[in-house]
This record gives C-alpha cells, structure tokens and sequence, in this order.
C-alpha cells in the first residue's frame, strides 16, 4: 500500500442517483469492489480473534487456527481480485507479475497460509486492511446511504488516513524488517523449514526494497541506528566487522525500482 491507498475502482465518486439506500446498497453488493471491501474486513475479523487468542497464549488451539487461516484466505481473495481487475486485459509475464506489489503480497501470504502460524506476520496486512475498509467506507458505504462527503463521519474519516497513511505505511516497512530478523534468528536454530521460509522471505522484502521508498527508508533509519551503536569503544572490531559486511549486503539489496501500488 502507499499514499493515498485505493480501491480495484470506484463505481459512487459521482452522487448517487435518486434511491432508496437499500437499492444503493443492493447495487453495491452486486460488484466486484464489494467483495474486495469484504475480504479486507474478514482480514480485519480474523487477526482481531486470533489477536484475542494471542492475549490468552492459547494460539494453539483450533479456534485461533482457524481465525489465522481465514485472514490469510481472506488477503489472497482480495489481493487475487485487484491481481485480476489488473490485468484481465492482458496476458502479463512473470517478469511483470512479480514487480507488482499486490502480487508480492499475494505470495507471501500464501507462504503464511500453509505456514505454522506467526502473529507478527498479520500486522502488516491487517494494517493495510484498515486503511482500505475506512476509504471505501467513506467513498463508496457513506455515499450509498445518502452521507455527503463533507458530512462529519467522512470528513473525519478523511482527516485520519490523510494524517496517518504515511505514518502506517512507514511502520509496516518497519515491522517487515523486524520480521526478517526474527526469522532469520529462528532459522539459526535450525528448525524444520525455517531456511526454506527466511530464503523465501528475504527475495520478498529484497523486492520491498527494490520497489518502496518507505522500505528503503526504513533499512536507512536502521543502518543509522546500528552505526551509531558500533561507534562504541567497547564494541569489538570483529563485530564492527561483521556489521559492515552485512550493512553492505542489505545495501545492494535497495536498488530503486518502478513498482504498482498494493491494495
């Protein structure tokens, strides 16, 4: 997702014609977009139970497995359905497939869905998720039952995504990042599939770098942070060492490059 974020079309930026909001609603319903603005709030329902599971550490029984699995079936609908609005004209290659946004994100939820569950990776999504309820909220659900778009529910719906967009895009560069270091220490241990999950994650978040300024950004802040910490007298040459080797890997990993907007 990036500034502003949008929705696969927008069928209600005209007023409405003359109707009953029922029949607004109703018509609404019957497209595309709607299914899209539903799977974002499953997205919604599904980290907000398995989050509640998470609270009573009880993230192994059956019931936070399922509201895991469903927000993740619900992010490969609604990424599948932009995927789709995207590029039905055309017969896009792999190559043009795997610089676009939404499908990065596709894939790797597809990764977290057939993976062992992992709060922190829903964080991200769910994120996106709110941000795209809330703008179709106010362009298209508001508009079909007769609110204006200066009335006080979308003014200050507008207000909060205007003041905040950028804000939550920043943390999700930031938490991909944190995710990256926690699977990579995960995968020092050795355990089943975590170097198979840390290789495929890491082409995802080099291609995060490749494509999002937020990103790229993020990985600066941290190099800057990291340095200043090395700077310490007491820190030993050989870790300094190995932090300069490492700064410049992840630096030939943020290479600018064009990109589509996730939604």
């Amino acid at each position: 997702m990036a500034p502003p974020p949008t929705t696969p079309a927008t069928s209600t930026g005209s007023a409405s014609p003359p109707a009953s909001s029922s029949a607004n609603l109703i018509k609404l319903a019957k497209t595309l977009q709607f299914g899209w603005f539903v799977g974002h709030v499953f997205v919604l329902l599904g980290v907000f139970f398995y989050f509640l599971s998470a609270l009573r550490f009880n993230t192994g029984s059956s019931w936070a497995r399922f509201w895991y699995r469903e927000s993740y079936f619900a992010v490969i609908v609604t990424y599948g359905i932009v995927l789709y609005r995207s590029h039905r004209a055309s017969t896009p290659t792999f190559r043009r497939l795997i610089r676009d946004d939404n499908f990065q994100y596709l894939l790797i939820a597809l990764l977290w869905f057939i993976s062992k569950p992992l709060f922190f990776t829903t964080l991200p999504f769910a994120i996106y998720s709110a941000f795209h309820v809330l703008t179709y909220l106010r362009t298209n659900l508001l508009p079909a039952l007769g609110q204006a778009s200066s009335a006080p529910l979308p003014t200050k719906i507008q207000t909060f995504v205007d003041n905040y967009n950028d804000k939550c895009t920043s943390l999700v560069a930031n938490l991909e990042l944190v995710l990256f270091v926690r699977l990579f220490l995960r995968a020092l241990t050795f355990r089943r599939g975590s170097w198979i999950t840390l290789l495929i994650y890491g082409s995802f978040v080099r291609l995060r770098l490749e494509g999002s300024v937020y990103s790229r950004q993020a990985l600066r802040n941290w190099g800057v942070r990291i340095d200043s910490l090395m700077a310490h007298p007491k820190v030993p040459p050989a870790v300094k060492g190995y932090w300069e080797k490492a700064k410049t890997m992840a630096q030939q990993g943020a290479v600018p490059a064009s990109s589509a907007k996730p939604e």
